[in-house]
C-alpha cells in the first residue's frame, strides 16, 4: 500500500524531472514549431529506461556507501561519476544515434528519467529513517533531490549534444567534470564532522550553483546553438 512517505518521495523525483522536460522541449515541438525535432516515443522510451536506470544506480550507490570508508569518499565520488557518465555515453553514441540532432534531446529525458527514480529512492530512503519524519523534512529533502534532477538532466544532455555534434571527446570531459565538482561540493554538506556547520552550507551553495548553471546552459546556449547549426547545415 502507497504511504505519505512514498507519495513524497514520488513527488520530489517525477514532478521536477516532467515540469524541467516541459521547460526545456516546449520550444522544439508542436504547437511552437511546424516539425519537431524529436520522436514523442523514442522520448519517453529513453525516459523509461533513465527510470530503470536510477534505480540501478541507486542501488549500487547505496551499496558502495556501506562497504566505503572515510578514506574511500573520494574515490567512490570520482568513480560513481565516471561509471554513470560513461554508461549515458555507451547507450547515447550507438551509431543509429550518432550526428542526429535528436539525440540531444533523448540524452535530456534519459538523465531526467535516471534522476526521477533516484531522487525517490533518495527521498524516501531518507525519510524512513526518521523515527519521527516531518512535513518540514519531506520538504527540505525534496529540495536536496532537485539538485540531482538538474545534475543528470544538464550531463546526460551534454553527452546527447556531444554524440548530436560528433564531437564526444569535447563534451564528455565536461560533463564528468560537473558530476564529479557537483559530487565532491555535495558531499561536503553532509560532512559535518570535518566542516562543521554554517560552514557546511557553502558547500551545498557550490552545488546547487554547479546545476542550476549547467542546466541554464543546456536550457539557453547548448540546444538553441545545436538546432541553429541543424538549420545551417540544411540549408546548404
Amino acid at each position: 500500500m502507497v504511504d505519505l512517505l512514498q507519495i513524497a518521495g514520488a513527488a520530489a523525483g517525477f514532478a521536477p524531472a516532467m515540469l524541467l522536460m516541459y521547460y526545456t522541449l516546449r520550444d522544439y515541438t508542436f504547437p511552437r514549431v511546424e516539425k519537431p525535432y524529436f520522436d514523442d516515443r523514442k522520448m519517453f522510451a529513453f525516459f523509461a529506461l533513465g527510470v530503470v536506470l536510477g534505480m540501478v544506480l541507486f542501488a549500487f550507490e547505496s551499496w558502495g556507501r556501506t562497504i566505503a570508508a572515510a578514506e574511500t569518499v573520494l574515490v567512490l565520488i570520482v568513480g560513481f561519476a565516471l561509471m554513470e557518465e560513461l554508461m549515458k555515453l555507451v547507450i547515447l553514441n550507438f551509431p543509429r544515434f550518432a550526428r542526429k540532432v535528436d539525440t540531444a534531446f533523448y540524452g535530456l529525458s534519459l538523465g531526467l528519467g535516471i534522476s526521477s527514480t533516484f531522487t525517490f529512492a533518495t527521498v524516501y530512503v531518507f525519510l524512513l529513517g526518521l523515527e519521527e519524519p516531518q512535513v518540514a523534512d519531506a520538504v527540505a529533502v525534496a529540495m536536496l533531490g532537485v539538485l540531482f534532477v538538474l545534475l543528470h538532466g544538464s550531463t546526460t544532455a551534454l553527452i546527447g549534444v556531444g554524440v548530436a555534434r560528433g564531437d564526444v571527446k569535447g563534451y564528455f570531459p565536461e560533463a564528468l567534470l560537473i558530476h564529479i565538482a557537483f559530487g565532491l561540493l555535495y558531499e561536503s554538506f553532509f560532512s559535518v564532522e570535518i566542516i562543521e556547520p554554517p560552514l557546511n552550507l557553502v558547500g551545498l551553495v557550490g552545488a546547487a550553483a554547479v546545476v542550476v548553471y549547467s542546466y541554464q546552459k543546456i536550457h539557453r546556449q547548448s540546444l538553441p546553438a545545436l538546432v541553429r547549426d541543424a538549420k545551417r547545415l540544411m540549408k546548404r
